[in-house]
């Protein structure tokens, strides 16, 4: 092994490249299996009311605390040598954020108590859920702090530990009080999660904050254009279970759709984990575009072909993944699985990290100009598609859009590390 590959795995280890990716590793395949088990746990219409329920809960929560967790993470990677400004920065997001996800709580009891769902059962899912937004919106700042200060151990321990505790008391009380029991997972988890936060790792998200004026305008800026940019792409995923259930309301189909999902979904842990370690450092290099170039033309190379691989072997090993880990019952999802397992070649080799790359780089504009397309091409082809194929359709829809999405984040990042601020400055963030 030559001196330099050494180094660079030193490097790697030293900057706690390795507890992300490794903790990634643990808490996905915790979640996997912890989908296997519910699968098995409860019936398939039990697990198609919670998947119902659970796409409409996400749908609202695009907007939780404005997006404000994304503008705390930009400004505390940007200072993260200044730790009493990092701190100041959490303060002001979660005290702002909170108030604003009381609105989510008042919309989600509404609808489930006063609107008339597709699915019996739906309703009363949605009013016992009403209340996590907030503790989700804590949770998430608590791992934010950690990854702006570049503790990549303390995050990695965190993260795991709120993976396991949720399968953990997701299978118990699902044992005792069925889909509800997986509402009750959430809960603890989270609650337990973010005392583990405050009370091992320091992490201190409530109290006064003396944030400057242009920092808060700069930081709301910041969050509300991120909120728009994340909650239309997520839109893409949540729309097509939402169609479905309206299009044709089986919790049965719904189950088949969701299991089908899954092992692509969690094999986004790949790109994400690299994300989540690399943002902080392309954050603080964004006015260095040569840095940003070499770097990211190395990670699309290594990750392309990575993917790739996975890609393949899920495609090919279709059939016995799903009879092996569902049974019989979900063979009906082998088409969406294959489908959905080629559009994670493209939306984890470009879509994921061109797209977080951007908002490193303040290019918040332009993000919501690709979300907005995006969500465009996503409601015709939902609507079409689902009409004429079902929930293959609505697979296929998810591949035009991720097609879409990382043709256009992909150009203008390279255009972007190339040029600098060179063309396109009306789509520039921070213009």
């Amino acid at each position: 092994m030559s001196v330099r590959v050494v180094d660079k795995i030193r490097e790697l280890l030293q900057t706690g490249f390795f507890h992300v990716f490794g903790g990634s590793v643990i808490n996905k395949v915790i979640s996997f299996l912890s989908s296997v088990v519910l699968v098995k746990l409860l019936s398939k219409a039990e697990y198609g009311v919670f998947t119902y329920s659970w796409n409409i809960y996400s749908i609202l929560l695009v907007f939780n605390g404005m997006g404000i967790e994304t503008g705390v993470l930009q400004l505390a990677s940007e200072n993260g040598a200044d730790g009493n400004y990092v701190e100041q920065v959490n303060r002001f997001g979660t005290r702002f954020g909170l108030t604003f996800d009381v609105l989510i709580t008042i919309a989600l009891f509404v609808i489930g108590r006063f609107v008339h769902l597709k699915i019996q059962g739906g309703g009363e899912l949605l009013c016992i859920l009403c209340l996590l937004p907030e503790v989700q919106l804590l949770y998430n700042l608590t791992l934010n702090n950690l990854r702006a200060l570049k503790k990549n151990r303390e995050y990695a321990v965190l993260s795991l530990t709120n993976t396991t505790l949720l399968f953990l008391f997701s299978v118990i009380s699902a044992l005792v009080f069925r889909e509800k029991g997986l509402v009750a997972g959430y809960y603890i988890s989270g609650i337990i999660s973010c005392c583990v936060g405050f009370y091992c790792f320091g992490v201190r998200l409530i109290g006064k904050s003396r944030l400057h004026k242009e920092d808060v305008s700069s930081l709301l800026r910041i969050s509300f254009i991120s909120m728009l940019n994340n909650g239309l792409s997520q839109m893409m995923y949540l729309l097509d279970v939402f169609v479905l259930g309206m299009v044709d309301p089986q919790e049965t189909l719904l189950a088949s759709y969701k299991v089908s999902t899954t092992i692509p979904a969690a094999l986004s842990f790949i790109p994400t984990s690299l994300v989540i370690y690399i943002y902080p450092y392309f954050a603080e290099h964004k006015d260095d575009k040569e840095w940003c170039r070499r770097k990211y033309k190395h990670l699309v190379t290594a990750f392309g072909g990575l993917n790739a691989i996975i890609s393949a072997f899920l495609c090919l090993g279709a059939p016995l993944i799903v009879r092996t880990l569902y049974g019989s019952e979900y063979l009906d999802a082998i088409p969406v699985f294959r489908i959905l397992s080629i559009n994670y070649f493209f939306s984890g080799t470009f879509r994921v990290i061109s797209g977080n790359l951007l908002v490193s780089q303040r290019k918040l504009k332009f993000n919501l100009f690709v979300a907005i397309v995006s969500s465009a091409i996503n409601v015709i082809a939902d609507y079409y598609f689902i009409q004429w194929w079902g929930s293959i359709g609505a697979a296929l829809a998810t591949v035009v859009v991720v097609l879409v999405s990382s043709i256009l984040s992909t150009s203008y990042l390279i255009f972007t590390f190339r040029k600098g601020q060179v063309g396109l400055a009306e789509f520039d963030g921070d213009k």
